[in-house]
């Protein structure tokens, strides 16, 4: 009776939805795909800083990041890639400790190298680098490093960032 009872439970109970699959990647050339804008979803980052409860140790550092937006725009103008760009979030890198805010925007050149699946972009004096781990044609995954002021400690703090950009 018991096992009649722990099956019919198990049955009846919905299972929890895991995280949406990913997608097939796209085929053929990656640029056109850009060209279409994209919007940030979501970042998570992860990095290591010196703790500030004792400074002889590294404390790690890793979450999804809040309150996300962002854009990624391409154009061609005067036979110029042109990339306009917004990235902004909030990251709690310690338990307890104030959120910090990030904000990069710009408009620059940009490059893609298809042979190392990186992306370049050139908005002086900043220069942003994204690796593209995944490219399909509603959904972009890409990383970078990037430092991110941490102004309570006034210490440049580096940081992977994964971005999900999507359309």
């Amino acid at each position: 009776m018991a096992w009649v009872l722990v099956g019919l439970m198990l049955t009846g109970c919905p299972r929890t939805p895991g995280p949406d699959p990913l997608p097939e990647p796209a085929t053929g050339p990656f640029l056109p795909r850009l060209m279409q804008g994209w919007t940030l979803e979501a970042v998570s980052y992860e990095g290591n800083m010196p703790n500030p409860f004792d400074s002889t140790t590294i404390a790690h550092f890793n979450g999804d990041a809040d309150s996300v937006t962002g854009f990624f725009n391409f154009e061609t103008i005067n036979d110029t890639d042109v990339a306009n760009y917004h990235i902004d979030f909030l990251a709690t890198f310690l338990l307890g400790a104030t959120p910090i805010h990030y904000l990069n925007s710009g408009t620059g050149i940009y490059d893609f190298d298809s042979l190392s699946q990186v992306l370049w972009f050139y908005d002086y004096p900043d220069t942003l680098e994204f690796h593209v781990d995944l490219d399909a044609e509603t959904l972009q995954l890409w990383h970078s490093f990037a430092p991110i002021r941490d102004d309570s400690t006034g210490l440049d703090v580096v940081a992977k960032l994964n971005v999900r950009l999507i359309r």
